[in-house]
């Protein structure tokens, strides 16, 4: 009954029923005729398509509201960090919610966690961990969703919040939702706690939904206590409540409880009226929410069964169909929009993200360039990093680390591609073949000197902010570097890879000794077989990557094929580097790092 405490934006429209009723129409068609009096002020139309998005939600029109909300994502900037930008997020997470999209709307409400916690908005904050633990919630993990919950209500306070903000959590949705998973627990003792604290903080705040709501939860948990008196007062409490206020929904699901209890308590008579009262209300108001539709018919169906009255179960099991079935219709429409929406909605971003790269990619090559031409003046560099470099410490050696890589790995790189450019300008007229000879070599360590930046930038990056793990950069190296070759490759890499190797020099220097040894396996192995395996053993970090190939003479072998490269890089992570090969039988290279110290280098 996770849905009955979602929050709505009754306040934004209780400020235009009055104009409705005057005029006779509804307040979203209000909303929708201010709109198009607002495109020059993007402030209020941005408010105003919130405010049409959340009654289209109330209307259960879902993909209406998704419209509204693409509306708002064309106008904010991507990665703005705004109250606008939060609401948009925890709106879009709840026609996810909605629709039974749990792990996208999970997906929207940690964004909109860590934009809350990057405003340091109190009332924001209580917003999303109340939409974490409703996610959670909902996809079983209600013990989970406690701990949310609880973070929640450390933020949440009562209304009145700023002028600019639109309905977001109380404490009442809070303590509801805290008391609904301790429910579903099974610890009635607290679900009845948190339920009398919602009851209370709703009606401080004069709220007859969330008045309603607390009264029907204390009757389920009364309910499961097999307190049968307590469970029908409160549903009778709750649907008094409900029914002055006009929430027909929540009134709908007392009535529900209503028949439970007197059924328990053997009040025939009274359960027949219970069920007729909540069929009358299906009847005038066919258009009521279908969860609390379904979650009555449920229990009148029970009820029906348990008595065996065929002609009631028969009623009761048609009508719970045909909201199956609309469900069913109305959600597979409303999906396909929303998904189209989404999906249009991460192209948009994708693209500004990828235009942004490419931008940033132009500058760092001009301030490559750049610095090419300020060798000249290293002189002065040098003491100026000097100076930088007793200042602090620990970030300058990380500087020095990238810039000795840009200068050794790609600044040697675009000399050669200065090179080729030059031979290949003068052949062009004169030896067509050489020039594209030398066009494909530019092309060739282009695509090295991009794949070593990645290599840094991707070095710097931790686990938790990187979209590719360490394994993944492994595999995709092999498997793009062994396509041609024939060579069966396999891998054995600890899960948690990227938790383990956490510092920038040790996750650069680890992928590199893998790339460098599967390059030797490709150009001079003649294997069929090889195998790469990265695991902890005890307190060390163990590397260790096989070939079935011809093998050579370990103690003979001249310095190169990367050999000397592999070994300094281990040294750098205070690591021990060794060689097993002999001529026929193959080749281990193995390579061992304190766990200690690949943590912080």
């Amino acid at each position: 009954m996770a849905k009955r405490f979602f929050f709505v934006a009754g306040l934004l429209l209780a400020a235009l029923q009055p104009f409705a009723q005057q005029k006779n129409i509804r307040p979203i068609d209000v909303a929708i005729e201010r709109s198009g009096r607002q495109q020059q002020d993007e402030k209020a139309f941005i408010k105003t398509c919130f405010t049409i998005a959340d009654e289209y939600m109330n209307m259960e029109q879902y993909d209406s509201a998704q419209l509204w909300l693409n509306k708002i994502h064309s106008l904010l900037p991507v990665k703005s960090i705004s109250p606008d930008n939060y609401f948009l997020l925890t709106r879009q997470a709840e026609v996810y919610y909605y629709n039974n999209l749990q792990q996208l709307g999970l997906q929207e409400s940690r964004r909109g966690l860590a934009m809350a916690e990057a405003l340091n908005d109190s009332i924001l904050l209580a917003d999303s961990y109340n939409f974490l633990g409703l996610f959670y919630m909902n996809i079983d993990s209600a013990a989970v969703s406690v701990n949310y919950y609880k973070k929640g209500l450390q933020f949440s306070k009562q209304p009145p919040n700023p002028p600019n903000y639109i309905s977001l959590s109380k404490p009442h949705h809070l303590n509801g939702n805290l008391a609904e998973a301790y429910y579903k627990l099974g610890k009635y003792d607290s679900a009845l706690f948190h339920n009398y604290l919602s009851l209370k903080e709703a009606g401080d705040i004069h709220w007859e939904r969330g008045i309603a709501v607390a009264y029907t939860g204390l009757g389920d948990v009364y309910s499961a206590l097999h307190q049968n008196d307590s469970a029908l007062n409160n549903y009778i409490r709750g649907v008094n409540t409900a029914l002055h206020s006009n929430v027909i929904d929540v009134a709908l699901v007392c009535y529900g409880g209503m028949a439970k209890s007197h059924y328990e308590l053997h009040n025939s008579a009274s359960v027949d009226e219970s069920l007729d009262l909540g069929f009358s209300l299906l009847h005038d108001h066919p258009n009521i929410n279908r969860f609390y539709a379904l979650a009555f018919l449920n229990k009148a169906i029970d009820i029906y069964r348990k008595r065996d009255e065929r002609g009631g179960l028969v009623k009761a099991m048609e009508q719970r169909s045909a909201i199956e079935k609309a469900n069913i219709d109305g959600n597979n429409r409303q999906i396909q929009t929303i998904l189209n929406a989404g999906m249009e909605n991460e192209k948009r971003i994708l693209s500004m993200q990828v235009a942004e790269a490419e931008r940033k990619q132009e500058l760092a090559t001009t301030r490559l360039g750049l610095a090419l031409i300020g060798f000249a003046f290293l002189g002065i560099g040098f003491l100026v990093y000097r100076y930088f470099q007793n200042q602090k410490m620990t970030i300058s050696r990380i500087r020095q680390k990238i810039s000795q890589d840009l200068h050794d790995d790609i600044g040697a790189s675009l000399s050669s591609l200065q090179i080729y450019g030059a031979i290949a300008e003068q052949s062009v007229q004169t030896n067509p073949g050489k020039a594209i000879e030398m066009v494909n070599k530019m092309s060739f360590q282009s695509k090295e000197i991009m794949e070593n930046m990645n290599d840094i930038v991707w070095s710097m990056k931790t686990g938790s902010s990187s979209n590719t793990s360490i394994e993944i950069k492994i595999k995709n190296y092999a498997a793009e570097l062994l396509a041609d070759s024939n060579i069966d490759f396999r891998y054995s890499i600890m899960p948690n890879a990227d938790k383990v190797i956490t510092g920038i020099t040790a996750r650069k220097n680890i992928l590199l000794i893998c790339k460098e040894a599967m390059n030797n396996i490709a150009k001079y192995s003649k294997a069929k077989n090889a195998s790469l395996s990265l695991h902890t053993i005890e307190k060390d970090l163990v590397l260790e990557i096989t070939d079935s190939g011809t093998g050579f003479n370990s103690k003979s072998v001249s310095s190169g094929n990367g050999l000397e490269n592999m070994e300094q890089r281990t040294k750098e992570l205070n690591g021990h580097f060794s060689i097993q090969s002999a001529e026929g039988n193959g080749t281990t290279i193995r390579a061992v790092f304190p766990l200690l110290y690949i943590n912080y280098n």
